[in-house]
């Protein structure tokens, strides 16, 4: 069968392998490697920017990390300064007001004690002594820088004092005792006495460098001349002395009335000192009610004692017993 035009033009279909074209020419290899260089290069840099960045961000982001925990260390540490002074003016704040809460509850306590024992002594009067190791000492010092009088001594008995009186003349030293029964006593506003009795006197003298005879006779003479001196309704020696003493006056024969303010005496009497400290040494405090919780303030019990008034003095063995109360 004869072929067509198409025919003619078809490839021979053998099988020998199409023709492979030559490779590329050596130029344009050289452009394309400078290519690729250049490429790479570019890539390179943009690379080493990227890790400068990324070290710049890391070293930034470890600056921010180290800055915000100092922040908050610092800010911890504050706080924790801020709670420890809070909590330690806290603690100051509590135990100031624990003392002022306990002297307040002490303060209230030693009033409610001041009223009661204000109250017991409105109706009952209390004893207290004043012994008279105190009463001779005020003596004597009121006796120093007399011409006459060296030392004095005061003994108390039931209802009675005995005066013995140390003193020297010239050269004559002498010792003058003084017996008085306590009649009465009265302490009042509006007066202040004591009126005794007399019921023995004695003198004792000597000379001094005297021999011992000679003595002994002068011991002898006075006493005898003493005791006949003042039997006479005269003048006597013992007159003659207690009228000289403040205060003392002769109401009638061997009566005296002693004006406690002007010999001084009131002075002790009312001495709140002593006082205070016979308080503080009762040896009952019930005999007093408030007086316990008293004693733990001097304060306390100078506010008690100046109320005191004196109602009453009796002479007992070695002490004056003493009535204080309040009025109402």
């Amino acid at each position: 069968m004869s072929g067509s035009p198409d025919d003619d033009s078809m490839e021979p279909t053998s099988g020998v392998p199409p023709e492979v074209p030559d490779a590329v020419p050596a130029k344009a290899g050289g452009v394309r490697l400078g290519r690729v260089t250049r490429v790479a290069e570019r890539a390179s840099r943009v690379a080493k920017d990227v890790i400068g960045v990324a070290g710049e961000a890391a070293l930034g982001a470890i600056d921010l990390a180290g800055d915000t925990a100092r922040g908050v260390l610092q800010a911890t540490t504050v706080g924790a300064q801020t709670m420890a002074q809070l909590a330690e003016g806290s603690a100051r704040i509590a135990v100031q007001l624990a003392g002022e809460g306990a002297r307040a509850a002490g303060q209230l306590a030693q009033d409610l004690a001041l009223q009661m024992a204000q109250t017991y002594l409105r109706k009952s009067p209390l004893t207290i002594d004043l012994a008279e190791s105190e009463i001779n000492k005020y003596l004597r010092e009121m006796a120093v820088g007399h011409p006459h009088i060296d030392y004095v001594t005061l003994a108390c008995g039931d209802d009675r004092m005995t005066v013995l009186l140390d003193g020297h003349y010239k050269r004559v030293v002498y010792t003058l005792r003084l017996a008085f029964d306590v009649l009465d006593c009265k302490l009042s506003r509006e007066q202040r006495y004591m009126r005794v009795r007399q019921v023995d006197e004695s003198m004792e003298a000597e000379l001094r460098q005297g021999g011992m005879l000679t003595n002994f006779a002068a011991r002898r003479l006075a006493a005898t001349g003493f005791d006949l001196a003042n039997r006479l309704p005269t003048y006597g020696p013992v007159r003659q002395f207690l009228e000289n003493l403040p205060g003392v006056q002769q109401e009638g024969p061997r009566l005296w009335h002693i004006d406690l303010d002007k010999t001084n005496l009131m002075d002790l009497l009312s001495n709140r000192g002593w006082m205070i400290d016979k308080l503080l040494k009762l040896s009952n405090a019930a005999d007093l009610p408030g007086l316990s919780t008293l004693r733990e303030s001097r304060d306390m019990l100078l506010q008690l004692v100046n109320q005191f008034e004196i109602r009453d003095i009796r002479v007992r063995p070695g002490r004056l017993e003493m009535l204080v109360g309040i009025n109402a």
